[in-house]
C-alpha cells in the first residue's frame, strides 16, 4: 500500500458582484466575524479589479429558489471503517495480481466522499444539498518478452459503498486483468482510416474532451471550433448530444449548480445541429439565453467556472448485432487510455482493446491502437447509433480545477483515422 489518507474540510467561499467585477474570498472558519471580514475582502477586490475590466459583468436572470436535496446513497461512507475500506481496496488488488504470471503490475486506488453544502445568495435563494461518491479504478500491466499490454477499469458514482453490491471489486479488477493478459497475443493494427465501431466508454471520452469543451460557452468565446455556429449542421442528423444534470448515482450528478441554477438536461446537438452551448449566469447573459446549470467549483475556495456533468450521445435504434453484421471490414474499439483534445476539436487518443471486423465477424484482436482526428469530421460521419445505452465513463476533469464528471452514450459507428505498426 502506498498511501492512505482521510480527512475533513470546512468553510466558505464568498463571490460578490461590484459595479459589474467580480470579487472572490475564502476561509476555512465558519465563525461570523471571519466570514463578515471575508465578504469585505471579496468586496475590496471586486474594487480593484474593476479599472482593469474592459466591460461590465451582468447576470443572467434565474429562479429564486429555497430547496433541500439528498444525493441516494444508502451506505454512508461515513460509517464503513477505513480499514474496511483498505480491504477492498487490498483485495480487488490481489486478485488482479494473482490473476496470471503474466501479471507484472497493479494499482488500485478506492476514494470516498461524503458532503453538505449550503448555497446562499443575496437575491433569496437557499439550497442545503448532502451526498456521497464513491469509486474505485483498477489498473493492470501484463508482460510477454518485450510486449506491454496495460488495461484499466472503473466504477463509480454519486451513491455510497451500495455501489460494490452493483459491481463487486473483484470483478473489477479480474475484467482489467483479463483484458491485459488476452491482448498480449495481439498484434497492432495497421494504420490508415477505417470504418469503426466505439463502445459506450470510448465514446464517453470522445463526447466529452474532444466535443464537450468545445461546447463550453467561455471556450466559445475564446474561438473555439464552435463559435458562431449555433444553428449549423456539424453532425450526422443521428447524432443528438445532451450535458445533463441527472440521473441520479450518475458521477456528475448536480442538482444545483455553484450559482444556485437548478440543473437541468441542456441538449448541445440536435440531430446533427448545434443547439445550445454549456452557460453560467455570465455567459448566459453575453448570448441573451438561459443559464443551463453549468457553474461549478472544485470547492469552497474556488470560484465557478463553466464545467460539464453527465454529457452523452442519445441512444439510436439500431441492434449491436445488426451495426456488426452490416460492416465489411473495420475495428471494433472499447475503452480509452488518456490523450489528448484541443479547442478545435482535434484529438488523438489511445485505445485498450480492439478486434478486427471481417464480413460481419469479430476476428483477431488487436491493441497499441491510437484514434485521431477531428471531432465534427467523426460526428459527421456516424451512419449508425445503438439502442444500447450506457454511462460508463465516471472519472474528474481537469479544465483548471477538479470536478468529478460522467458520460458515456450508446455504440456507434463512424470513420476515424487509426494508428498502429507499418
Amino acid at each position: 500500500m502506498e498511501s492512505a489518507s482521510h480527512g475533513r474540510t470546512v468553510g466558505m467561499g464568498v463571490r460578490c458582484l461590484v459595479n459589474g467585477s467580480w470579487g472572490f474570498a475564502a476561509t476555512n472558519s465558519l465563525e461570523e466575524g471571519i466570514a463578515l471580514e471575508s465578504v469585505e475582502n471579496a468586496v475590496k477586490l471586486a474594487r480593484a479589479s474593476r479599472p482593469k475590466k474592459r466591460g461590465a459583468v451582468e447576470l443572467a436572470d434565474c429562479e429564486v429558489v429555497e430547496d433541500k436535496v439528498r444525493g441516494e446513497f444508502k451506505i454512508n461512507p461515513n460509517d464503513v471503517d477505513q480499514e474496511e475500506k483498505l480491504r477492498i481496496a487490498l483485495k480487488a488488488e490481489e486478485v488482479a495480481r494473482t490473476y496470471s504470471d503474466d501479471v507484472v503490475a497493479t494499482d488500485c486506488g478506492y476514494a470516498d466522499s461524503f458532503e453538505r453544502k449550503y448555497f446562499a445568495s443575496s437575491e433569496g435563494s437557499y439550497i442545503e444539498f448532502e451526498g456521497a461518491r464513491t469509486y474505485l479504478g483498477m489498473g493492470v500491466t501484463a508482460k510477454s518478452g518485450d510486449v506491454l499490454s496495460p488495461a484499466r477499469e472503473s466504477i463509480g458514482g454519486t451513491m455510497g459503498l451500495e455501489l460494490f453490491q452493483m459491481r463487486p471489486p473483484h470483478e473489477v479488477a479480474r475484467t482489467a486483468a483479463k483484458r491485459a493478459v488476452d491482448l498480449l497475443g495481439a498484434d497492432p493494427p495497421s494504420p490508415g482510416r477505417y470504418q469503426v465501431i466505439l463502445n459506450p466508454k470510448l465514446l464517453g471520452l470522445l463526447v466529452h474532451e474532444a466535443f464537450g469543451h468545445c461546447s463550453e460557452a467561455d471556450l466559445v468565446l475564446s474561438g473555439d471550433v464552435l463559435s458562431g455556429k449555433i444553428g449549423r449542421e456539424i453532425a450526422s442528423d443521428l447524432v443528438t448530444i445532451a450535458d445533463d444534470a441527472g440521473p441520479k448515482g450518475a458521477n456528475g450528478w448536480v442538482p444545483y449548480d455553484d450559482e444556485g441554477v437548478r440543473g437541468q438536461k441542456t441538449v448541445i446537438v440536435n440531430r446533427g445541429v448545434l443547439e445550445s452551448y454549456l452557460h453560467n449566469r455570465e455567459t448566459a447573459k453575453i448570448f441573451g439565453v438561459e443559464p443551463t446549470g453549468n457553474a461549478r467549483a472544485q470547492g469552497y475556495s474556488y470560484e465557478p467556472i463553466i464545467r460539464m456533468r453527465n454529457t452523452y450521445m442519445e441512444p439510436g435504434d439500431w441492434k449491436f448485432e445488426e451495426m456488426l453484421q452490416e460492416t465489411k471490414s473495420g475495428l471494433y474499439l472499447k475503452g480509452g487510455m488518456g490523450g489528448q483534445a484541443d479547442a478545435n476539436g482535434v484529438f488523438m487518443f489511445g485505445v485498450q482493446e480492439g478486434y478486427e471486423i471481417r464480413n460481419g465477424d469479430l476476428a483477431r484482436p488487436v491493441r497499441g491502437i491510437t484514434i485521431s482526428g477531428n471531432a465534427i469530421d467523426v460526428l459527421k460521419s456516424v451512419d449508425a447509433v445503438g439502442d444500447d445505452f450506457r454511462l460508463e465513463f465516471p472519472g474528474i476533469c481537469g479544465k483548471m480545477q477538479s470536478c468529478p464528471v460522467d458520460g458515456g452514450g450508446p455504440h456507434i459507428r463512424c470513420e476515424m483515422m487509426v494508428g498502429g505498426r507499418t
